[in-house]
This record gives C-alpha cells, sequence and structure tokens, in this order.
C-alpha cells in the first residue's frame, strides 16, 4: 500500500481574513460588523474572530515557570500532582467542620482553606477549638490557609501555638495566615474611620519572622471575596486585587522589609465567575499585572511569581435549582486550572441554601479529582498557551486593570478609595449594570430566570447564620432578583393550596403561535405563575368561557402579530367580562398600542423588557404576596 501523503488541503485556495470577512458581510444582509461583538463587564468585547495578526508584533510570552508568569508560576503547577485541590470551610459549627475536613483529606483534598469568623464562618473561639477543627490536619504535610473576617492576629497566632503544641516545626509549616486589614475592614461599617493600613509593630514583627523561621507559610493575604460577592466585574477585581498588593508592600517597605521578602509573604486569592474563557485570561493576566508589579519595587524573578488560590464564585450560584450549581463549579473550576490556578476551591452545589451536606462536599471534591485524575490537566502546562484568542484577551484583561490600577493610584491608593466610598460608589454602578442585564433576561440564569421548573423539590439545608446588617461591602448573588418571585410564589401556594395561575388564549394553529406561546409559559414561571395553555377555540365567546372556568385571574393573548388587529379588542373585551383582572399580550405593543390599551389590554411581555418589573406588577395585581 502507498505510503505517500494525501494533503487534501492542497487541492482548495488558502482562505484569508478578507475572504472571510466578504463571507460574513454578506450573511449579515446590511446589519454592521459590529453586530457579531459581544461585551464583557468592564469595557472589554469579544471579537468573532482572533488571528495570527492579533499576535503579531507581540513577542511570545516566556514559558511557565519564567517571569512574568503569564504562562503560570510552575510548569505543573504547585505539586508533583498538579495544582493543589484546596476545599474551603465555613461551616459555623467547629465539630462540623472538622468532620468535613477529615473526610476530604482522605479522599482526596490536599490543603484546607478555613474561613473563620462570628457572622460568617467557622466560629474559633481559642486554642483549643482551633485544635478540635485542626484534629485530622497533620500540619507537617497540609498547606493550611486562614481567612478570618476579623482578628487576623489573633487566629495567626492561635495556628502557630496549635503547630507547637503538635511538635511541628515551623520550617515544616505550608500555607498561610490570612493577614488581610483591608478585606477585614469591608465585613465591618468602619472603612470611613481606616482610610489607611495600618498594622502594629506585633504583626510587622511577625511577618518578618516567618520569613526566616517559616518560608512556606505566607503571611498576609489579599482576597478579593468581598470584592466578587458584593458584585465587581471581573476587570475591577483584578485592579484592586494588584492595588491592595501594592498597598502592603508600600506599608511592609516604610516598616523596614525588604520587596524581595515582602513580596514572598503575600498570597493572592480570587474568585472565578461564569465566563469560561474570560476568566482564564484574567488568572493569566494577574500573574502578569503582579510581576511586573514586583520588579518594578526591586523584587526578584522569583519574588514575582504570584501565589495564587482561586475560588468557585459565590455571586453565581443560585437556590432555584440548584443542582444546575454543579455544572456551574465544574465550568468555574475547569476555568482555574486552565489559568492556572496554584490552588483551587470548588464550592457545593448547595452553599446558597446554607451548611453543605457530605453529598454535595463529595460532588464538589471530586469535581477537581476528575479535571485532574481522569481529564488529566494536570499533564499540561498552560493549556491556554497559543490560542490567539486568549493571548489577546489576557493583553486586554491586563491593560484594562492597569488603568483602573492608576486611577484608584491617583486617588491615593486602595486604602483610600475604601475609606472615601469609591469602591462602594462602583459597586452600586456594576450591580445596577449586572441586575439590569440579569432584569432583561440578557444575563440568563438556568433554573431561575430561563427554562425554571416550577415543580422542583426543594433541596432543605441548614441555614447559616445571617451576614451582620453592616457590612461595608454587602454580598449579593445574581439570582436573588428573580428568587424573591419564586419564593412569593410559594408563600401564595402554601396559603391558596395553588400557585398564581395564566389562562393562555393561544390564537391561530398551534404551529403558529407555539414558539411565542412557549416562551411566555418560560416567562411566568420565572415569576412562580403556573400557565395553562387553551388553543383551537372558535371564537372570544368560546374563549372567554373556557377563562371563566380556569380559576385564573390572569390572561395572556398569544399568536401572531398579523391576527392581533382584528382579534385582540374583542378577546380582550370579553375576557374582562367573564372576569379577568389583567390581560396581557404575548408581544411588543407596536403601532396597535393605543387601540389595544382602549380595548382592556393591561401590558405587554416579550423579549428585551424588564422581565422583572412585569412580574412583579403582576404579581401586584393577583395579590401573591
Amino acid at each position: 500500500m502507498s505510503q505517500v501523503p494525501l494533503h487534501i488541503a492542497t487541492d482548495f485556495p488558502a482562505p484569508s481574513v478578507d475572504d472571510w470577512r466578504r463571507l460574513v458581510d454578506k450573511d449579515l444582509k446590511g446589519k454592521p460588523f459590529t453586530s457579531l461583538q459581544s461585551s464583557l463587564e468592564g469595557g472589554l468585547s469579544l471579537r468573532p474572530l482572533y488571528t495570527p495578526e492579533d499576535a503579531s508584533g507581540t513577542p511570545p510570552p516566556e514559558p511557565p515557570g519564567v517571569a512574568p508568569y503569564v504562562r503560570g508560576t510552575h510548569p505543573l503547577g504547585l505539586t508533583e500532582g498538579g495544582w493543589l485541590v484546596c476545599q474551603e470551610y465555613s461551616e459555623p459549627d467547629v465539630a462540623l467542620a472538622s468532620e468535613a475536613i477529615r473526610v476530604d483529606l482522605e479522599r482526596g483534598s490536599l490543603g484546607v482553606w478555613l474561613c473563620l469568623g462570628e457572622s460568617r464562618g467557622i466560629r474559633v473561639t481559642d486554642l483549643a477549638s482551633l485544635e478540635r477543627l485542626l484534629a485530622h490536619v497533620p500540619l507537617a504535610r497540609t498547606p493550611v490557609y486562614l481567612e478570618p473576617e476579623t482578628r487576623p492576629l489573633s487566629f495567626a497566632h492561635l495556628l502557630l501555638q496549635a503547630a507547637q503544641k503538635a511538635q511541628v516545626p515551623r520550617e515544616k509549616l505550608r500555607g498561610g495566615l490570612g493577614l488581610d486589614p483591608l478585606g477585614a475592614l469591608t465585613h465591618t461599617d468602619a472603612l470611613a474611620a481606616r482610610p489607611g493600613v495600618e498594622w502594629d509593630a506585633e504583626a510587622v514583627s511577625l511577618v518578618k519572622s516567618l520569613r526566616q523561621e517559616a518560608p512556606g507559610l505566607r503571611a498576609l493575604l489579599v482576597s478579593t471575596r468581598s470584592y466578587a460577592d458584593a458584585g465587581a466585574t471581573s476587570v475591577h477585581e483584578l485592579a484592586w486585587a494588584i492595588a491592595t498588593g501594592v498597598e502592603y508592600l508600600r506599608t511592609l517597605e516604610r516598616a523596614g522589609m525588604p520587596p524581595e521578602d515582602a513580596a514572598r509573604s503575600i498570597q493572592f486569592a480570587l474568585s472565578v465567575g461564569g465566563q469560561f474563557f474570560p476568566e482564564i485570561a484574567r488568572l493569566r493576566a494577574a500573574r502578569l499585572l503582579w510581576s511586573k508589579v514586583v520588579a518594578a519595587s526591586g523584587g526578584s524573578p522569583g519574588a514575582q511569581a504570584m501565589a495564587l488560590h482561586a475560588r468557585t464564585a459565590s455571586a453565581t450560584k443560585t437556590q432555584r435549582d440548584p443542582w444546575v450549581n454543579i455544572l456551574r463549579a465544574t465550568a468555574e473550576s475547569f476555568a482555574a486550572v486552565v489559568g492556572g490556578a496554584d490552588s483551587v476551591s470548588t464550592s457545593p452545589f448547595d452553599e446558597a441554601l446554607g451548611t453543605p451536606d457530605a453529598g454535595a462536599r463529595r460532588l464538589a471534591r471530586n469535581t477537581q479529582l476528575i479535571l485532574r485524575d481522569e481529564s488529566s490537566l494536570n499533564r499540561v502546562a498552560d493549556p491556554a498557551g497559543g490560542s490567539y484568542y486568549l493571548e489577546q484577551l489576557t493583553g486586554e484583561f491586563a491593560r484594562a486593570a492597569w488603568a483602573e490600577l492608576r486611577r484608584i493610584e491617583g486617588l491615593g491608593g486602595m486604602a483610600r478609595a475604601l475609606a472615601t466610598g469609591e469602591v462602594a460608589r462602583v459597586l452600586e454602578e456594576t450591580r445596577a449594570a449586572r441586575d439590569k442585564a440579569v432584569r432583561t433576561r440578557r444575563l440568563p440564569i438556568v433554573g431561575v430566570s430561563e427554562f425554571p421548573h416550577l415543580g422542583e423539590t426543594p433541596v432543605r439545608r441548614e441555614a447559616r447564620p445571617s451576614a451582620p446588617s453592616n457590612p461595608a461591602l454587602r454580598p449579593t448573588r445574581v439570582a436573588e432578583t428573580f428568587e424573591a418571585l419564586r419564593d412569593a410564589s410559594d408563600r401564595y401556594l402554601l396559603s391558596h393550596g395553588v400557585r398564581p395561575r395564566a389562562f393562555m388564549a393561544n390564537l391561530g394553529t398551534v404551529a403558529e403561535h407555539t414558539t411565542r406561546s412557549t416562551w411566555i409559559v418560560n416567562a411566568l414561571a420565572v415569576g412562580g405563575i403556573e400557565a395553562q395553555e387553551h388553543h383551537g377555540f372558535a371564537d372570544a365567546a368560546t374563549a372567554a368561557e373556557l377563562f371563566a372556568g380556569s380559576g385564573a385571574a390572569l390572561a395572556v393573548i398569544s399568536g401572531p402579530d398579523a391576527l392581533y388587529p382584528d382579534q385582540v379588542p374583542a378577546l380582550c373585551a370579553a375576557l374582562k367580562a367573564r372576569g379577568a383582572r389583567v390581560v396581557a399580550v404575548a408581544g411588543r405593543p407596536g403601532d396597535h398600542e393605543a387601540a389595544f390599551r382602549a380595548a382592556g389590554v393591561d401590558l405587554f411581555i416579550y423579549a428585551g423588557a424588564d422581565l422583572f418589573a412585569l412580574l412583579s406588577s403582576l404579581h401586584q395585581q393577583l395579590g401573591v404576596a
């Protein structure tokens, strides 16, 4: 048999970008090419195609493990097996958290991240309770990271005392102590009273001594949890992380600590959201920016390597249809790994409901184990490297975050931006923009604002303590707006025995109305309103008779636009005459709005409208609490 290679591609002309562009312009039929671009939060946008020309003039990034570390700080991650599977724990009960840690460490986890606090975290009060929490943790070989809400220095000393009692030398300790003064302030209402980073001599002395005695411990933490949970964009979260790191470098330098040692004392922890490829690019950009900052401070290439922990975002998780959170956390964990995080924490799917159970923790833990052991992601250094799209997006994230960093520096630094309310102001703006996107379903939430399941069996978990009413930055989840409507529907069901109902008066044949009526049924279910479809009636009187026996107070007329002018006015009048409290029309009002409203139509439901406002109005008119 001939071994001559078959080169099929040589029979066809090589396509060019111009050829592709001409075909695209033809398919667009007059629409602008920019209509193919999609916007990202933070002012960035995604193009439909990236080519070698996008990388022209830009030198290729250094290989993994070489400054500025765009491609990762280690060729194959922090450990021999890849990244560190480092689950986070925030269950208030010490015994419950200790048992969760034991199970996770026995079944694949390699590190422990402890969220400590009275209001939102494990309630460690003294050395004895910390020892109970760490009863199953071999400190000599297990990295332990602290993230306290308050009193970080006290918790740091407790961990060191626990290690001493366990006869573990400091030089064998790995992890972080969580000293994050700006992060701690975001949990209180005291920001305005603290315009700068203030560490007492004891804290500075501890940081200095640990560089000599415990080089495997990073005393300082830059956690963006408060910003991410409060609605920060990816660009703002990244920029504020670097700005906080700059603040800490300056503080330690003023205390006489060389930048080389100061940089090696800082651990970063970022949240990873649902935008898969942009989140990969953002983590790569984070390492690039930090390397540039440390280099400018006089740090060596080794000191420029960012210690980066990535956690799956809390703001993206839902209480409704929480099983979808398994998919969200998988995508976010995948992005964190591909983005080169040194350690990753995957949140249990039920975290938004309260204290996760053992099954949810198992799924979260095994998500990373599958990515590592079955998908072999630990065997590839920088899977994103070489993609024109991701390389270009990494640079764009870096430039956008650098611009925001310079703006913050111009205001006097991150501490000043927090104290003056600038950070809170920006977060208010970003939350408003995100909420608008959620309300209009430009930012869809599967299981909540898209494809809700009214008959889902609720997942019950023990509720966690409520967040304090006076935090500087209030945590929020993107699904909260619509979930409040579903909660109201559940209360209505409990008191009335049925959910609020809608009578669907579908005009025309099934083929003519099914697309629109299916969309309306889905949209009403978002607000917990159960739709009953009816079609094939002979006239308005027949439809009104069916409505009268339905028990519904809301009627929705749905069908092809061509039938509306002749049928909507009469049908609306008939429905109102038989007791319809509210009559809605599916579709944009168009030129017939005045006539339809005169006939009694109360509102119009259509794609692109503020669905939350429409459903809230229906709730009020239908008497849904």
